[in-house]
Formats: structure tokens, sequence, C-alpha cells
């Protein structure tokens, strides 16, 4: 039996709708910066020796997860781009099977002319065969003898990259603090709940890289020591709060 929706208030409606443009907005934007992500070859830049380890490293177990149809189109615009299988797999979370039945499904990828740029960097003709076929195909590609590789980009010096990265968080994060200050802000709070679980996986990012560290063996004054413990007390304790106030309204 079908559930009993009440109908929604103008006020519901139009969050609702909010949410729905915001979500859009943002798989779109994903999109386009993983295709870039990998035409650009970031992980080079930020010191990861291949895709996989990027992707392993800066997201973890927050990689999107996609509806099958969704998945679909967004393997289609991928492959258009020129990503290769294993590439787009280990970006979307399915294996390599996976993404050449998902490619073999859709009409948007067009075999005449094209090509995928594989994970060694080289061009690869692609193939609109049949999912079988091209799994054939796929694996034989993986398995040929390894050509001589280029010799490897050299990777900038950690520190620098370190303090660029830092300072890039440092940004975005008062960028989203200066936004609660807006008012327009109160009116708008539940339309930025979606953006919770990005949140949350940037907080434990930056625990992890607050804990490799190792700042108890810093060497530091003992001042600079002081005020290092008394921001991340204070920091703990918001969150705590926050914690504590989520679970009495269940």
């Amino acid at each position: 039996m079908n559930e009993i929706v009440q109908a929604s208030t103008a006020e519901e409606a139009r969050s609702r709708a909010d949410r729905i443009r915001t979500g859009m907005r943002v798989l779109a934007e994903w999109q386009t910066d993983v295709i870039t992500a990998y035409a650009a070859q970031d992980w080079l830049a930020l010191g990861y020796d291949t895709w996989d380890a990027y992707l392993d490293g800066e997201f973890g177990e927050h990689r999107v997860k996609l509806p099958r149809d969704q998945r679909r189109e967004i393997v289609a615009s991928m492959s258009a781009a020129g990503m290769s299988s294993r590439a787009i797999g280990a970006a979307v979370g399915v294996d390599q099977k996976t993404v050449v039945t998902d490619r073999a499904a859709t009409e948007e990828f067009s075999s005449v002319g094209s090509t995928v740029l594989s994970l060694d960097g080289r061009e690869r003709p692609a193939s609109r065969s049949t999912p079988l076929e091209q799994e054939v195909v796929e694996a034989e590609l993986v398995d040929e003898p390894a050509r001589p590789e280029p010799p490897k980009q050299k990777r900038r010096p950690l520190p620098e990259a370190f303090t660029d990265a830092g300072r890039d968080l440092t940004r975005a994060a008062e960028r989203l603090a200066r936004l609660t200050e807006d008012d327009r802000f109160a009116k708008n709070r539940e339309t930025t709940h979606h953006q919770v679980p990005e949140l949350l996986g940037a907080l434990e990012h930056t625990t992890r890289l607050v804990t490799a560290m190792n700042l108890p063996a810093a060497e530091a004054s003992e001042e600079a020591r002081r005020w290092w413990a008394t921001s991340l007390h204070k920091i703990s304790d918001a969150l705590t709060d926050v914690a504590n106030s989520i679970e009495k309204e269940q």
C-alpha cells in the first residue's frame, strides 16, 4: 500500500526545489572537476604516483555512489572526454566491467574516430563493441607488454605543496564562515544541510592531517604548544556540543 504523502506548503516546496537545484549543480561541477583532474593529471601535482592512489588519498570512503541510470550518463560523458574504463571505474566506485556495460548501454558514446586516454597516459582507440567484446579488448590492453614509460614528472617539494594546500583550505573555510554571517543565511539554513556529509568528510581529513603532523613531538615554544592545545580543545568542545544537541533531538 502506497504511503499517503501530505501536500506541501509553499515554503516546503520552495525549500525542496532549492535543495534539488543545488544538488544538480553540485553533481555537474563534480563531474567536470573529475574529468579535468584526470586530464590534467592532478595526482602528480599532489604527489601521488597513480590516479587510484589520488582518489584513495583525497576522498577515501567518501567517493560518490550514483544510481545506475545517473551513473551511465556520467560514464558516457567521461568516456566522451577521453577517460579510460579503468579510470572512470575508479572515480565512480565500480569495476571496469560495469563501466564497459554502462558505456555500451548508452547511445552517447560514439566509437567513430574517438580515443580514450589510458592510465599510462597513452591514447588508445575506443570501441563501440558489445559489452563482452569490449571487456576482452580492455583486458588485452591491460595485459599487453608495457612499453618504456616516459620520465616521471618532477614533483613539487612537499613543504611547498603542503603550504599551498593549507592556504587553500584556510581560504575555503573562511569563505564558508563568512556565508554564515550573510543576512540571508538563517532563511536558507535548511538548504545547506545536504552539504553536511562533505563538510564532515573535510573535518575527518583535517583530523587525519593534524594527527599525522605529530604535534606533541614538534619543536615549538611552550606558548605555541599551549595555543595549539587550547584551540584544539575549543574546537573539540564546540563539535561535541553540536553532536549532543543532535542526539537530544532524536
